[in-house]
């Protein structure tokens, strides 16, 4: 599939009736079918029924907000998030992106700008299974001390425990890993995780960082392979196995 392939299923979630109808429109227009939901109950419903390939969502809702849709999502699948934000919400957006967001789009917001937001996330979804494939047939693996990932079964594990990552995470973890001991400039990850072009701050790829770390602690707390360069960007280097 492509990321304008109509097999593409995405749930659109807010409480802004026209917004809905607006977008709706922009993304059936772009090749996209479209399901929406009026509030975050309803999304969540919906998500389980549907299990589209994308999800954008409202931070802001009554009852069950965004915030919490996607934390609800994101314990049970790594279906990629887009979270539609304004402009005065900007802790309430790194919240939604430590809980599992993958990108966001500030209102307002052009629908060209969304749709190109929402073709790079499929994009990285249908990479990683084009990836995941090839690895299939070749065995395309990282081994970096302790951790090893697999393109094939988009698996991570850290001393043979699996650790659980979005297709994001993943693709950024990746990128470190194969230039252990290298600085990864902060440009530089945005270009291969998310495209050239797409336009994302620095500290969206700082979230995602400390989501990795997070996520490799809770398995083993004195495990922190990822280097802070103050100013540049970012460093693999497994202090306790020394760089491999």
């Amino acid at each position: 599939m492509t990321p304008t392939d109509p097999e593409y299923r995405l749930l659109v979630v807010d409480d802004d009736r026209e917004l809905l109808d607006v977008l709706s429109m922009a993304l059936e227009d772009a090749g996209f079918t479209v399901h929406t939901a009026g509030d975050g109950k309803t999304g969540l419903a919906r998500f389980g029924e549907l299990q589209p390939d994308l999800v954008v969502l409202d931070l802001l809702m009554p009852g069950l907000d965004g915030l919490e849709l996607c934390r609800r999502i994101r314990a049970t699948h790594t279906t990629p998030v887009i979270m539609l934000t304004s402009r005065s919400e900007e802790m309430d957006r790194v919240l939604g992106l430590e809980l599992g967001a993958d990108d966001y789009v500030t209102k307002p917001f052009s629908t060209r700008e969304l749709i190109a937001r929402i073709r790079a996330a499929l994009r990285r979804v249908a990479l990683d299974r084009a990836d995941g494939d090839q690895a299939n047939e070749h065995g395309t693996t990282l081994e970096r001390g302790p951790l090893s990932l697999d393109r094939g079964r988009h698996e991570v594990l850290l001393h043979g425990r699996a650790v659980a990552l979005t297709v994001t995470e993943f693709e950024l973890l990746w990128v470190l890993c194969e230039r252990p001991g290298q600085v990864c400039p902060r440009d530089a990850l945005i270009d291969r995780v998310y495209g050239e072009g797409i336009v994302v701050a620095d500290r969206t790829i700082d979230t995602f960082v400390k989501r990795l770390r997070r996520k490799l602690a809770e398995i083993d707390p004195n495990y922190q392979p990822i280097e802070t360069v103050r100013a540049v960007g970012y460093r693999f280097r497994d202090h306790r196995h020394g760089d491999v």
